[in-house]
Formats: C-alpha cells, sequence, structure tokens
C-alpha cells in the first residue's frame, strides 16, 4: 500500500537521486541510480575534477524534481 506522500511525489514527477560530497571542494556529486553502484566507486568531481573513491553508505538519498517539460 502506498501512502499519501508516494502517490504525491509520483503524480508531481518527484525522482529520488544520490549525492556525495567531493573530499576536496565538498561541493555535491549527483549519482542517478544510486541502487546500481557498488559498495565503491569512483566518480570525478564536476567542479574541481578531482576523482575520489566514495563507499555507498556515503550516499545521501535526496527528492529533486522532474526535469521533463511536457508530461507522460
Amino acid at each position: 500500500m502506498y501512502s499519501a506522500q508516494q502517490i504525491a511525489n509520483q503524480s508531481l514527477g518527484v525522482y529520488q537521486r544520490g549525492v556525495v560530497e567531493c573530499e576536496k571542494c565538498r561541493s555535491p556529486i549527483i549519482i542517478r541510480q544510486p541502487g546500481m553502484v557498488s559498495v565503491e566507486f569512483c566518480v570525478p568531481c564536476p567542479k574541481c575534477g578531482h576523482r575520489g573513491i566514495y563507499l555507498k553508505r556515503m550516499i545521501y538519498i535526496e527528492d529533486a524534481a522532474d526535469r521533463r517539460v511536457k508530461p507522460r
């Protein structure tokens, strides 16, 4: 059974994304499919270019608005 918040999020087009913080410059690095990463993964920072090794448990999930202009 879905909660009212989950139904509202689906109708508004809200999706979840993972975010880790860069070890060097502390800017956020967005991970589009956080469930698909392995226990250890390596991603470059979009701001400074530093390529760090992160753990899956370091990812925090945030809700993001849908970027589509036209609804499906």
